[in-house]
């Protein structure tokens, strides 16, 4: 017994803890990164097991009173949108925010970028070699031509595309300061040919995008024009909205916008007409008594599940953040930030932590020194966010 009192005295266990949260994040990196979800008997044992991890750095944290506060209103409400929509997505958000106290943010996309490149090579490698299916099919391009894509051991061509430009996004962002023509032209091959491979039009547009906004912060020296990426989510947002609401079937202006978005805002009009909306979360199956399809468009999925009262509040969140980003100075978070806010009009897996690990700078609200290693420029890793507790 008195060993282990010895041992309790003599371990860090907040260094315990930053170290358990990295692997809880790794965990989680890894199975997104594999294509795996809450359908996969592995998923949920990793997931288990990343629990576990994330146990140990909450109990191994101290929080201040206000801290306290916030979080028990954060897990409130994300236990309550769980309950009621049957989806975890918000719940895993904010439980992976509160997490991050302490935790350098530079080190979470370290992680991200070497799991992504591991599982990226094991995929690409392992189809070209039969070890996974390739995934072979045809779909209809622009023209209604057929064409050949892959799914490179994925479910589906955009599965795969999507690893790699999550993988590039990483990269440009862990890299930021070293970025050149080099660097230019590299990621955009390697975009470029697994566009091909995959027919991905939302993705290498995107992709594009995310190097136009680049480019335009590294040229720009004003730093009250770069106020416009503070914007990204609230532009995001309206837009959305005002789609969804005025959507018209008839109108040739929104078909040609909804059948570049694959239907999707033909799906949203629908739920919207259907079925309104509501101030606080629906149940599941209320959205599949008239079923339309899948809610892609992340901030209509959270109108549309979660209610108006979390919805403006979870925007308003986002919206502060960006401010304080821009405040610190944090102008290649705000790049990255607005490149999945655009995503975020055609796919809601920029809601999920893991996959848009950007969203946890959310944290800054609740950790404010958090922006410590933002204006510190990441400080190599070191960590610079802790707090006075």
């Amino acid at each position: 017994m008195e060993q282990i009192r010895k041992w309790i005295r003599e371990n860090d266990w907040k260094s315990m803890g930053i170290i358990a949260y990295y692997g809880y994040f790794a965990v989680n990196v890894l199975v997104k990164a594999f294509g795996y979800d809450s359908s996969d008997q592995i998923y949920k044992f990793f997931m288990l097991s990343g629990v576990i991890l994330l146990g140990m750095k909450l109990v191994t944290t101290r929080y201040t009173l206000r801290e306290i506060v916030v979080i028990a209103l954060m897990l409130g409400a994300g236990l309550f949108i769980w309950v009621m929509t049957k989806k975890a997505t918000i719940l895993f958000l904010f439980l992976t925010i509160i997490g991050i106290k302490d935790v350098c943010f530079r080190k979470l996309i370290e992680i991200s970028v070497w799991t992504r490149l591991f599982v990226a090579f094991i995929m690409v490698a392992g189809s070209a070699y039969g070890l996974f299916d390739i995934g072979y099919k045809t779909v209809p391009n622009a023209q209604y031509v057929e064409v050949p894509v892959y799914s490179l051991g994925f479910s589906e061509p955009n599965a795969a595309y999507m690893t790699i430009f999550l993988l590039l996004m990483l990269m440009l962002y862990y890299f930021y300061e070293k970025l050149n023509i080099w660097w230019f032209f590299g990621t955009c091959l390697t975009a470029f040919i697994f566009y091909k491979i995959t027919f991905c039009r939302t993705g290498i547009i995107v992709f594009f995008f995310a190097w136009g906004i680049i480019l335009f912060e590294k040229l720009v020296k004003n730093k009250k024009v770069k106020f416009i990426y503070a914007l990204s989510i609230p532009v995001g947002a309206i837009f959305s909205f005002v789609m969804m609401i005025l959507f018209n079937s008839d109108n040739d202006i929104m078909k040609t916008i909804d059948r570049y978005v694959s239907g999707r805002v033909y799906i949203l009009g629908k739920y919207y007409h259907d079925q309104g909306l509501a101030l606080l979360p629906r149940n599941q199956e209320y959205f599949y008594a008239s079923y339309h399809g899948l809610i892609d468009n992340a901030y209509m999925y959270i109108l549309l599940y979660c209610g108006w009262i979390f919805a403006i509040a979870f925007f308003a969140a986002l919206c502060v953040t960006l401010v304080r980003l821009y405040k610190a100075g944090g102008y290649k978070e705000l790049v990255m930030l607005s490149v999945f806010a655009l995503y975020g009009i055609m796919e809601q897996f920029v809601l999920n932590g893991f996959m848009n690990p950007f969203i946890l700078l959310a944290g800054v609200l609740l950790y404010p020194t958090m922006l410590n290693e933002i204006s510190d420029g990441g400080d190599n890793g070191k960590i610079s966010n802790s707090s006075n507790s």
